[in-house]
């Protein structure tokens, strides 16, 4: 039955209006209810009853409450479980496990307040991990979007009478800038690193070529083109659960072939001519993500810079292809984003600088 909307003093309100058979007396009746703030809230009072009729004439057993972990399982399942890359899937449930369950496990979903996640935001933000440090902002992001996914399913799905996330600010900043450093800094850099082949290799693939950690870690001689010069991403490489897990690329756009510049293929071949006995499908560079990290930073220190992440090399890349005034397209091509919306909600800021260059070079044309 269709729900209706009234004038009342406090403005628009809404009634839910209704027949029904009485499964005691078996005749027809017609329920009315007003004072709704909404069609949907109208729209669930009446399923609700009708719900509650068949439960007690026993044409229907009573639902049990879903709790919120059920929720996150029904969700799984509904988005093909079996498609969700094994590293997704355990970064996922990692997340879950030690930041989002031990609050909202075991609680019945339409009974979350925005009020519990709200203590919830306080709790998180407080914890302090051993170093004695609290979570970074985007790693608060990422915790909080993994809880709207699910509250956001539940309420696409009815489970909700009201979204509890309404009222409720995310964690996290939403466009902090990435940390990047110049092709000075690098450089700086990169004389510390010579001291450490291995990883100043490794380092130099990164910033050159713009890959991905585990794009990076994933290389195999057969990925590599010597005489074009040319590095082929196929795959990326990952510590799962304790074991070691070569998969396809985070997007399809990933795969690619990335050009070298001259200087950095032959690196290259002094890097291989080092190795022992190297095989074609073997893995080139097998140092761990977590050395790789320590050196880095320890070597950042070493060079007096800014500390800026590992990831930051491949964010000084695509800002040095900017600050070049390549095409966008080309430039989100090379790094192997999905689209170039994606290229241009991280960078964006970036090209400020380019448009600025643009119109003192305009300028000096006019002037001569």
């Amino acid at each position: 039955m269709p729900q209706y909307k009234y004038q009342a003093k406090k403005g628009v309100m809404w009634m839910a209006k209704f027949n029904y058979t009485d499964p005691k007396t078996h005749k027809v009746k017609t329920e009315y209810k007003r004072g709704f703030v909404s069609k949907r809230d109208a729209k669930a009072y009446e399923e609700d009853f009708l719900e509650n009729l068949l439960i007690e004439s026993g044409e229907k057993e009573p639902v049990r409450e879903r709790t919120f972990e059920d929720v996150f399982y029904e969700y799984l399942s509904s988005h093909k479980r079996e498609d969700i890359k094994e590293s997704t899937l355990s970064t996922k449930y990692n997340i879950f496990e030690k930041h989002i369950f031990p609050t909202f496990r075991d609680m019945v979903i339409d009974e979350i307040t925005d009020d519990d996640i709200a203590n919830w935001q306080v709790a998180v933000k407080n914890y302090k991990k051993p170093d004695g440090s609290t979570f970074s902002d985007s790693y608060l992001r990422t915790i909080q979007s993994q809880l709207n996914t699910i509250i956001n399913y539940a309420f696409s799905k009815g489970y909700l009478h009201q979204n509890p996330l309404a009222d409720i600010k995310n964690m996290g900043i939403k466009d902090k800038r990435v940390e990047i450093w110049s092709a000075e800094e690098y450089e700086r850099f990169a004389y510390c690193a010579m001291n450490y082949p291995e990883f100043y290799y490794a380092f130099e693939v990164l910033y050159w070529c713009g890959l991905r950690e585990g794009e990076m870690f994933a290389l195999t001689l057969n990925d590599i083109d010597f005489r074009q010069g040319l590095i082929s991403v196929s795959k990326t490489y990952q510590i799962v659960n304790g074991h070691e897990v070569i998969s396809t690329p985070k997007t399809p756009s990933s795969v690619r072939k990335v050009s070298m510049p001259g200087f950095l293929v032959d690196e290259l071949k002094e890097y291989v001519a080092m190795l022992y006995d190297p095989k074609p499908d073997d893995r080139i560079f097998k140092i761990t993500k977590s050395n790789l990290s320590k050196v880095f930073h320890n070597l950042s220190e070493e060079a007096g810079l800014d500390r800026i992440t590992v990831h930051g090399l491949r964010h000084s890349h695509v800002s040095l292809l900017i600050s070049k005034k390549y095409d966008i397209f080309e430039v989100s091509k090379r790094i192997g984003h999905k689209s170039i919306k994606t290229t241009q909600d991280i960078y964006g800021h970036l090209f400020d600088e380019v448009q600025r260059t643009i119109a003192n070079d305009l300028d000096n044309i006019r002037r001569g």
